[in-house]
């Protein structure tokens, strides 16, 4: 860190920017005292209460935040911290490190492999019956909450809170009956319960609207009121397609959460966990393991179109093509590809799908791309690590933005530890 001050330099120009330079509000807390905290955040894996009273309570912490004799800095404020930084900014603050390696000769371009992943939202199991209660108690607390704190709307609604709660369990609990009785029951329940979320959605615009004629849009109901009307009236929507008419909605139509609208529905074909709720990551190492590119993808992408961007990404960075390249066979596309990928890196290994010819048999069987095969095996330990011991199992930050960032901040832990020792 010391050795790389653009790092904290590209870190202060997003908090000079959106934090507060108030003695009321940033407190004196230096740019470089932020970013050793949030560092400690990913790298210990704890929330920002227990990140705060990891440091309170450990004198080398302290010594490594730098914080002297100062008292640490409150959590909320590390939660502002952080939601400050953007994913751009982590990408520029990797590749500032990434260059740092290749000027000391700590990496080098002989080898490449990657992989993808898919790091999970914070979201529960996204059922029609779950986002509709999801739906009527979101718009319900926030319009019961303009009720009480602007009674001069003249506003006087009656929720029934716990009967919907009890259609949504009723539901949960029997969708899965086999008997005709009960899903002709569930069938009913359902045309019930979507109506009570379209009756409270009426009632979120017109308090939206009241509020907007009453010059009230500063507020903080108002907005949250204008962000999710829109994406309870799709959840309606789609369960009104799905269930009552029978209709098959699209998965990139669906919305699977209504409070991270961004999931996406990845389907893997991993045992144990066919589907994931969350973004497809890329990783790609060189030999010594360091994670030279990675891409988050808000919008799914398959990995055949991933593999040229990442191979371009080396050739740039080392101004040669790999004399290695690794990966699993979810990246071929057709020999055609491959014969045209051997013209420019001599070992290509990337297994085929589907049946071999005798030519494709000897190549596979091969000493070069059988020890590829054990290099690429390395990538899987690699996120594995991102995932257990920088906070990439599933990620807790609210938003996309925030998404992508803790992704760009667990590959900056991944560097600045896997610098220490090479």
């Amino acid at each position: 860190l010391d050795a790389n001050p653009a790092i904290l330099s590209l870190a202060h120009q997003d908090w000079s920017e959106l934090l507060s330079t108030s003695d009321e509000g940033r407190d004196g807390y230096t740019s470089e005292q932020l970013l050793r905290a949030l560092l400690v955040l990913f790298l210990e894996g704890k929330t920002y209460r227990h990140t705060v009273i990891l440091i309170d309570n450990s004198e080398f912490l302290q010594y490594f935040v730098r914080l002297g004799v100062r008292p640490t800095m409150d959590f909320t404020f590390l939660n502002r911290a952080y939601t400050a930084l953007r994913p751009e900014t982590l990408d520029q603050i990797n590749a500032v490190l990434t260059h740092y390696a290749l000027t000391a000769e700590m990496i080098s371009g002989e080898k490449q492999r990657m992989d993808t992943t898919v790091v999970e939202t914070n979201i529960h199991y996204p059922t029609d019956s779950s986002l509709l209660w999801d739906s009527f108690r979101t718009v319900a607390r926030l319009v019961r909450a303009v009720q009480k704190e602007q009674p001069q709307l003249g506003f006087h609604h009656r929720f029934h809170d716990k009967k919907v709660k009890k259609l949504a369990t009723f539901i949960a609990r029997n969708a899965s009956s086999k008997s005709n009785i009960t899903q002709r029951a569930v069938q009913q329940t359902y045309t019930t319960l979507i109506q009570r979320v379209e009756w409270i959605l009426g009632v979120g615009c017109q308090v939206a609207d009241s509020l907007d004629r009453a010059g009230c849009r500063a507020g903080c109901r108002a907005e949250a009121l204008s962000h999710y009307l829109p994406l309870a009236a799709r959840i309606v929507d789609q369960a009104d397609r799905r269930v009552l008419q029978g209709e098959t909605v699209p998965p990139d139509e669906k919305l699977y959460s209504l409070f991270e609208e961004h999931t996406e529905l990845i389907v893997r074909g991993k045992a144990g966990k066919p589907i994931e709720f969350g973004h497809k990551v890329l990783i790609a190492q060189t030999g010594e393991k360091f994670i030279h590119h990675y891409a988050v993808m808000e919008k799914k992408i398959e990995d055949t179109d991933l593999l040229m961007p990442a191979i371009n990404a080396h050739q740039k960075l080392f101004g040669q093509y790999p004399d290695v390249l690794s990966t699993d066979k979810g990246f071929y596309e057709s020999m055609k590809q491959i014969e045209g990928l051997e013209e420019k890196i001599a070992v290509v290994s990337i297994a085929k799908k589907g049946r071999r010819t005798q030519v494709e048999y000897e190549r596979e069987t091969s000493e070069a791309f059988v020890d590829g095969q054990r290099f690429r095996a390395g990538s899987e330990g690699s996120i594995s690590v991102l995932k257990r011991a920088f906070k990439l199992g599933k990620c807790f930050f609210k938003g996309f933005k925030n998404y992508a960032a803790s992704v760009g901040f667990a590959v900056l832990c991944h560097h600045l530890v896997l610098l220490t020792r090479l």
